[in-house]
């Protein structure tokens, strides 16, 4: 029988501990966003301080001991991770959003209305503003739309922003880069051949960097298998084989479960094995010839009972091998396969005489794209240096916001930067319901979508209410440059339209339930 004692909190006694923890979040946060923000200062006993930016890593750095604000600061981590598991980037957005949805809201259920009716209102209006923030969406320009986006994603550093956009351009729209923390004082950018699908991991278990965000296995062997995986007696072999190498292993399977994936993890956390299960790319009939690309690219042979090849009689010769392979839960990077690079030249060309052939099937047609696009892209490693660890991992954390900034952008920008907020929100009020709940709905969004605008600009040391007040006003895509110091056209001043509507809809979607907050039960510390 569970006897933790447990501390029982109603209606204000549980939403004022609960607002303690999101304010802490939310203030340690607001000071970093923006080209003026600046950093917070985290340490830890016997370990040198830390300076960090931006919302998902201040988040995960906050601990507090009291039970209600444990829950706040939770809250808000959850906030910035679903964020950045996403877009990349984003996380300081949706925290300040998150924050004052949630206070609006508790002012507005104080005017009668019953949290069953504010949630779902509050929530059916920021789609309807995520709505206008996707009409007014444009695709970039060119290069200089994205570099500009580069840059103020790095927090104005004009050397890390055009590092970021140079290594995008290099390896173009169906490419990927990977920034990784140099070892000296000089910046490096490698381009070398591979290829990258987006389904990840079967298990976040695998992750093997500190934050678990990531697993990256050296000169790692590639098994191929088209169906599914449960018993661990075929994998026996393999593992063997593995061990007896001394590399690491990937397994990309139809599925990976029961017995087996249960031993590679505990094999995994227990043994230090290097070893990885993602889920393979495609489905139905398109998983085959995707499975085959990959084949072609790292050497192996792709084991299906079809092709008369099963675990039983696997060979070494039938993995594949590559240098690196880097997994996450968003997808699978190559780099270094073994293939013969005249295979994957014959594959293409072969992947384009099916282009043709299904030039009136749309569907097949972007799905051999697809298929090209991934064989040919290259990968981008930018190693970023610096003078000391903490200025390397501060500069590091910056190229990767640039990087996830350009990445968003394929789905649009945005006039105005984070302006743009205000300015949705403005033509989102033709939707608003009738009455009451529709003026308590209309006030909670016109000061939320204020709040990071109104952040940005206070750590110019400007008045960031009343810029965003005038902003709000003004009827144009015109957005507030905090370089500059002044009002811009919105064509000079963008943000990736993926990032900010995904912040608004993950904070939207916090601070509304958050807000109707009745009662709270938390551990004793």
């Amino acid at each position: 029988m569970d006897m933790t004692a447990r501390i029982v909190r109603l209606n204000g006694a549980a939403l004022g501990p609960l607002m303690h923890g999101v304010d802490l979040v939310a203030d340690l946060v607001s000071a970093t966003i923006g080209p003026a923000g600046r950093a917070v200062l985290t340490g830890r006993t016997h370990t040198a301080p830390i300076m960090l930016r931006g919302g998902y890593a201040v988040a995960q750095e906050v601990e507090l001991d009291e039970p209600g604000y444990r829950a706040g600061i939770s809250a808000m981590r959850d906030v910035a991770w679903r964020t950045s598991d996403k877009v990349g980037d984003g996380t300081s957005t949706a925290i300040l959003i998150a924050r004052a949805v949630m206070k609006g809201g508790i002012q507005a259920l104080r005017s009668g209305v019953s949290p069953v009716e504010l949630e779902p209102a509050l929530c059916a209006h920021g789609e309807a503003v995520a709505a206008e923030l996707r009409s007014l969406a444009r695709p970039p320009a060119g290069d200089g739309d994205l570099l500009g986006l580069a840059i103020r994603a790095a927090g104005g550093d004009i050397v890390v922003g055009t590092l970021a956009a140079e290594a995008h351009r290099k390896v173009g729209e169906s490419g990927v880069v990977i920034v990784q923390e140099g070892q000296g004082a000089e910046d490096h950018l490698d381009i070398q051949s591979g290829l990258h699908f987006d389904e990840g991991w079967l298990s976040p278990h695998f992750a093997t960097d500190p934050e678990g965000r990531g697993a990256e296995i050296d000169d790692a062997l590639i098994l191929l298998h088209h169906g599914r995986i449960e018993a661990l007696k075929p994998l026996l072999p393999v593992l063997e084989m593995m061990a007896k190498a001394g590399r690491g292993l990937v397994i990309c399977a139809g599925g990976v479960g029961g017995e087996a994936l249960a031993t590679l993890i505990l094999n995994k956390e227990r043994s230090g094995l290097k070893v990885a299960a993602v889920q393979a790319p495609g489905a139905g009939p398109w998983r085959m010839p995707m499975l085959e690309d990959i084949a072609a690219a790292t050497g192996a042979t792709v084991i299906a009972d079809e092709l008369g090849a099963s675990l039983d009689r696997l060979r070494p010769a039938m993995l594949g091998r590559a240098r690196s392979v880097r997994v996450s839960g968003k997808g699978v990077t190559i780099t270094g396969g073994a293939g013969d690079p005249e295979a994957v030249r014959v594959r293409c060309q072969s992947i384009r005489h099916d282009i043709e052939r299904a030039r009136y099937l749309s569907f097949d047609r972007e799905q051999h794209c697809r298929r090209l696009a991934r064989l040919s892209a290259g990968v981008a490693k930018l190693h970023v240096g610096g003078r000391t660890p903490l200025e390397i991992r501060q500069r590091a954390e910056r190229a990767t916001a640039a990087s996830a900034a350009i990445r968003a952008a394929s789905g649009g920008v945005l006039p105005g930067g984070s302006a743009a907020l205000l300015h949705a929100a403005q033509r989102a009020r033709a939707v608003l319901p009738p009455g009451l709940i529709g003026r308590l709905v209309d006030r909670v969004f016109q000061e939320a979508l204020q709040a990071p605008t109104e952040a940005i600009t206070a750590n110019a040391g400007l008045d960031g209410r009343a810029v965003a007040h005038r902003l709000a006003e003004d009827g144009t895509d015109h957005g507030f440059d905090v370089v500059r110091r002044s009002f811009v056209p919105g064509e000079e001043l963008f943000e990736a339209a993926d990032i900010l509507i995904t912040a608004l809809r993950t904070g939207v979607s916090a601070g509304a339930r958050l807000s109707g907050v009745g009662a709270s039960v938390a551990e004793c510390a």
